[in-house]
């Protein structure tokens, strides 16, 4: 039996798009912004992001509003409410966000098909309150989850104008990397790579010592290495260097979000668990990408570029972390991408 047509839908005049929550999920979701903001140049386009996620669209283009998302669910109606939306694009499999949106007086809300419940029921494809349904793409899908949020275009009977990722440092980010780098003596003539090993994701990190090899053979090759994270993965960083042998360039916490992409855009290769690094890694364009992936699919969630080579560690389901399995994995890929 097959499925009726869904309804084509108005043009909206002020649109909240709601996309997920994590950084490498908000750049993701630019694309999709993007062809919004060209299909209707009159709309007003509103984005409900996350406090950590903010400064990546502070000087988006294409928005005329950012608006932070309140910690506590019962002060998110109001927030919604006061932006007198007529429209909301929902990127979270969240039946209580397309919940929240039909509250705060939202006729029309578009969002994926499959939705959130607490447990036992947790995922399904139900698509609950929904006006419009874009299939959300299976686990096994070999399309960028970039190019499944364009499906939220055929609400409007759209198809995507373009779809590359982009973002936006300020001068002053690249000041502040130029600075860095002279403070550091790291010359921008000898190839740079990049190592980052934690991710803010539940069981996406890797124990630092699976890195020793690969930091190794690629200081041979002659790279420079530099670490970014947060100022508590310091420590990490320089346990690495000790144990490799190798003089690392430790700027974990030393660099704000938009500065570390500037940074991103003077690498040659980058080494990184499965987290925003990987899709900073793509909008910088940085020629070769290599990702650890352990519990999602590479080709779904990998990086999204025309330019960058992508070298996957992909790592067995279930493999413990202490498993020398993952140090050997990681270091193939790294050899590959260096050879």
């Amino acid at each position: 039996m097959s499925l009726s047509p869904q309804k084509i839908l108005p043009t909206p005049k002020r649109l909240l798009f709601i996309p997920l929550r994590y950084l490498g999920d908000t750049i993701l979701s630019i694309p999709l912004i993007r062809n919004l903001r060209h299909h209707f140049p009159e709309t007003q386009i509103h984005v409900l992001v996350s406090k950590t996620a903010k400064p990546l669209l502070e000087n988006c283009p294409y928005i005329d509003q950012i608006l932070v998302e309140p910690n506590r669910s019962k002060e998110r109606i109001p927030a919604i409410k006061a932006g007198h939306y007529d429209t909301a694009i929902i990127l979270r499999k969240s039946f209580t966000m397309a919940f929240n949106c039909r509250r705060a007086g939202i006729k029309t809300v578009i969002g994926y098909d499959k939705q959130r419940f607490i447990e036992p029921i947790s995922f399904k494809r139900w698509g609950l309150l929904l006006d419009y349904k874009t299939p959300y793409p299976s686990r096994k899908t070999h399309v960028n989850q970039a190019i499944s949020h364009l499906n939220h275009l055929k609400a409007y009977g759209l198809e995507a104008h373009d779809n590359h990722l982009e973002l936006w440092p300020s001068p002053e980010d690249k000041k502040a990397i130029q600075a860095l780098f002279e403070s550091s003596k790291i010359n921008t003539e000898k190839p740079i790579a990049v190592i980052h090993s934690i991710s803010a994701s539940s069981g996406k990190s890797i124990p630092i010592q699976h890195f020793v090899e690969s930091v190794k053979q690629l200081a041979k090759s002659g790279y420079q290495i530099i670490c970014t994270g947060l100022s508590n993965d310091y420590p990490l960083y320089q346990t690495l260097s000790a144990t490799s042998g190798v003089p690392l360039h430790n700027f974990a916490g030393k660099t704000k979000l938009l500065e570390t992409f500037a940074l991103y855009q003077k690498a040659d290769l980058i080494l990184s668990v499965d987290s925003s690094p990987i899709h900073l890694a793509a909008t910088a364009d940085i020629p070769k990408i290599v990702g650890i992936y352990m519990t999602t699919n590479e080709k779904q969630w990998g990086p999204h570029s025309a330019t960058s080579q992508f070298f996957p560690a992909v790592i067995p389901p279930k493999t413990s972390l202490d498993s020398k399995e993952l140090g050997k994995r990681i270091l193939s890929a790294v050899l590959l991408a260096i050879r």
